[in-house]
């Protein structure tokens, strides 16, 4: 995604509360990353493997 201008929040990918990985798109593009959230601050979380397995 960073790849396509997408700005994401300081940090990375972490582990959220819930043990799932997590990662935030920044609510505002910049020059480098001109996509961000347009004012939203957005969650992208890793879908556990059971999930990823039922929807394979």
């Amino acid at each position: 995604m960073s790849a396509n201008g997408v700005r994401f929040a300081p940090g990375g990918i972490r582990k959220g509360a819930a043990g799932h990985d997590i990662c935030f798109i920044h609510p505002k593009g910049n020059e480098a990353f001109p996509v961000g959230g347009e004012g939203v601050l957005i969650e992208l979380v890793q879908a556990p493997p059971e999930v990823v397995a039922a929807l394979a």
